[in-house]
């Protein structure tokens, strides 16, 4: 052992008489630090603190030297003396090497470890309820100590169990909620948990994604001023596991087979489980923690959303599955109660309905065990008369799939903007158009000429009417008569044209009354920071997270709030194919020439043709929604990511059906390729990139492509398509009387064993359809 320097004696006054209280009050924690004390010096590279604890190592063999260290018996236990021998030499040897401040440090952030061991005990012990998991959080707050203070170790097991316990047993999250949600926040989060009493639930997927970004966000403000001011509205969560106290409570536990049930059989009868969960009870401790959000909550509009287990994680975003519902939240406390309770119902009932079940079963995820949380949020707004709303919402993407222009890269992202509450930005909707921006384009706009500036921008809003205590739509120039000057953020959104035809943003001198405002968003995307601010937002949250992200959002006027945050969904990255040159006419089926991906689609066997002068001549609503169910049954029959579907406008919209067929992604799970047609007169196809309707295709790997037959390149071979046999009443006989606004073209029958193939190149913009032998297309 190398001859140590002499103590500096007047140095170690503090340090020995903490030593000496801890040797006469608490031997054990004396030995742990004694423990911790000679593991800093060696990981510090002190040579007598790997000698000490090698000698400290063979007392324990009992035979010093003569045994190997692999051995298969049992140590010896140390003695008292030879105990109290090593902890004298590792406060010996810390005294020779390290300063008195050193010491003093250590031992004060080692003893506030120790002293936060019951929380990490609470944590990790698995049968510990989230009500015992917060007394010891509120105890750990109560001792005044920041997880800061504690050292690295302790401070990431108490992190990574938090979130483990609170939020998801994920990987990939832990370890990036570790770098940013500390122990203090979990002491403030449970103070907005509601469970059973007995509940080891988590908040689910949207509640721990939507947490995580907030405190992201916040952790960046000091590097980046513009994020400072981001918010998350005021929230409320109800754990995953109140589903099942629920159904338990109400004897329902019969539902827990709907999943396996055949999905016909789960769709005609999930309006009856929808009512008997409606109408079913809470238990009183769920009620008393309900009743507490509400009076913390306030007497505003909020919203009930849900939070699954498996919701907001890649590749199981769950987009519109599971209901979201606006409350108006007026009335009595007992009304307001009431009206919660119910939505809370209404949401858990949905995850048994047709599409979350479909949705899992293509994943695999039907024997996964699901739990349902719930997030009771204020709705972000401000009142207009008597309408609730935001200045404008949206969604908002790292991942551009929707490229209008050459300029603009995947990585410059993708914001969709409404008008209103954000629900006209996730839905499709049948006839209406968002506001879409790139914010690593600032400057590139989808619309350029004024024409184009009015027709594809937002006709309509989502509202809540605080009279009727209703959410509803409304046209945009009503409510901008209505309320006029009084729209929340009117002067960034809507705009005005002049004598010359130019837009101009409205002012103090508009008139609602007299002149007509469309909204542009123009203000906001090129007078404000708020697409610059996008910009660094999903670039924060993508680099801390590990990839692209998805996000929701809405502003009151004022503040820009955070409302979702998951990882994005995206298609795999395709090379070009290789494009066909001087097909026979006849052997083509169609070609587009906008917003084409790349790839190669495996080879087509079947099309289902839904004829949009068919369609449009359907006399009534009950016909419109047959055609829908009828596709739903071939999506069942044909086979699998062989057949593509095409029709008229924009399918799976709220709204007007007459403008695109009513599906849903049940209807459509197994298909290659949804081809949406403009016919002359009907509503166009919107390139709806942001919708929960698009999420599902791109999730799946299902193609999508728009056609606008006879403008640019584009063309449509519906000769083909309506001069072949049709094999629906051969596939589904029971739907044969639909047979002349549904067809279903066996593509080998009709053209003597060939095959579709779709070949798409983004670069040139194009695609194409042509009916060719079977075999991958190599461009020969």
């Amino acid at each position: 052992m190398s001859p140590l320097p002499p103590p500096d004696a007047g140095a170690r006054h503090d340090s020995s008489v903490v030593l000496a209280f801890l040797r006469r009050t608490d031997y054990p924690l004396l030995t742990r630090i004694a423990r911790r004390m000679i593991n800093h010096l060696c990981w510090s590279g002190v040579d007598e603190a790997h000698e000490l604890l090698q000698r400290f190592t063979l007392d324990q063999r009992g035979i010093a030297g003569a045994s190997a260290p692999d051995e298969n018996r049992p140590l010896a236990r140390q003695s008292p003396d030879a105990l109290a021998r090593f902890i004298d030499d590792a406060f010996a040897l810390a005294a020779s090497v390290l300063s008195e401040a050193e010491i003093v440090s250590c031992l004060e952030r080692w003893i506030k470890d120790d002293k936060t061991g019951f929380l990490i005990e609470s944590s990790e012990n698995q049968t510990t309820t989230l009500a015992q998991l917060a007394e010891a959080l509120e105890r750990f707050r109560d001792m005044g100590i920041a997880d800061t203070e504690l050292s690295p170790s302790t401070r990431n097991v108490l992190r990574v169990s938090l979130a483990r316990r609170f939020l998801t047993e994920d990987l990939h999250f832990i370890r990036s909620a570790k770098n940013c949600i500390e122990v203090q926040d979990f002491c403030d989060l449970v103070h907005h948990v509601i469970s059973p009493p007995l509940s080891r639930g988590k908040l689910g997927g949207k509640s721990s994604g939507l947490l995580l970004a907030k405190h992201i966000v916040r952790t960046a403000e000091a590097h980046d001023a513009s994020l400072g001011d981001i918010r998350v509205p005021k929230t409320y969560y109800v754990t995953t596991d109140g589903i099942l106290d629920f159904i338990e409570h109400n004897h329902l536990q019969d539902v827990y087979d709907r999943k396996y049930l055949p999905i016909d059989q789960v769709r005609r009868e999930y309006p009856h489980i929808v009512q008997v969960f409606k109408n079913s009870h809470f238990t009183p401790d769920t009620m008393k923690g309900l009743s507490v959000a509400l009076d913390d909550l306030g007497d505003g509009p909020v919203i009930v959303r849900s939070s699954s287990l498996l919701e907001d994680r890649f590749g199981t975003a769950f987009s519109g599955k599971y209901k979201s519902l606006f409350l108006a939240n007026l009335g009595s406390k007992a009304e307001r109660l009431g009206a919660l309770m119910d939505a809370i119902a209404e949401v858990y009932a949905s995850v048994f309905g047709p599409d979350p079940i479909e949705y899992r079963a293509e994943r695999g995820l039907l024997d996964v065990h699901e739990e349902m949380g719930v997030m009771i949020q204020e709705v972000v707004g401000q009142r207009a008369g008597r309408y609730f709303l935001p200045a404008y919402a949206g969604v908002a993407f790292s991942r551009n799939e929707f490229r209008w222009s050459p300029r603009i890269r995947r990585d410059d992202g993708l914001v969709r903007l409404v008008v209103g509450l954000g629900t006209r930005a996730v839905d499709r909707v049948g006839d209406d158009y968002p506001i879409l921006a790139a914010p690593g384009q600032p400057g590139l706009r989808i619309n350029t000429t004024a024409d184009e500036m009015v027709r594809y921008s937002p006709h309509f809003v989502d509202v809540i009417n605080l009279e009727a205590g209703v959410f509803e739509t409304l046209p945009l120039d009503q409510l901008v008569r209505e309320v006029g000057h009084a729209l929340p953020g009117a002067r960034l959104l809507l705009a005005t044209w002049d004598e010359s035809g130019l837009p101009r943003p409205v002012g103090v001198d508009w008139d609602p009354a007299r002149q007509t405002a469309v909204a542009t968003f123009e203000g906001l995307l090129s007078r404000t920071p708020f697409l610059g601010r996008m910009r660094g937002l999903l670039a924060l949250l993508s680099e801390r997270i590990g990839g692209p992200v998805d996000l929701e959002f809405a502003s009151d006027g004022r503040t820009l709030y955070l409302l979702q945050c998951r990882p994005q969904s995206y298609g795999t990255d395709d090379g070009p194919s290789p494009l066909p040159v001087d097909v026979p006419h006849e052997r083509v089926v169609f070609t587009a020439d906008r917003y084409v991906s790349n790839g190669q689609l495996p080879d087509i066997t079947h099309v289902v043709y839904v004829d949009p002068e068919a369609y449009g001549a359907l006399p009534d609503l009950v016909s419109l929604r047959s055609v829908g169910e009828a596709v739903g049954a071939l999506n069942r029959v044909l086979p699998r990511r062989q057949f593509i579907l095409m029709g008229p406008g924009r399918w799976g919209s709220r709204g007007d059906i007459k403008l695109g067929v009513s599906v849903t992604y049940a209807d459509i799970s197994n298909t290659a390729m949804l081809v949406e047609i403009a016919r002359r007169g009907g509503s166009a196809p919107d390139v709806s990139f942001g919708t929960h309707f698009f999420q599902d295709l791109v999730e799946s790997g299902i193609r999508y492509l728009p056609l606008f037959p006879g403008t640019g390149t584009s063309e449509l071979n519906d000769t083909f398509l309506r001069s072949s046999p049709n094999a629906l009443a051969d596939v589904l006989p029971e739907w044969a009387h639909l047979a002349k606004v549904v067809r279903v073209v066996d593509v080998a029958a009709s053209t003597g064993g060939q095959v579709l193939k779709v070949l798409m190149n983004a670069d040139a913009d194009r695609a194409v359809a042509m009916l060719a032998p079977p075999g991958r297309w190599t461009g020969r």
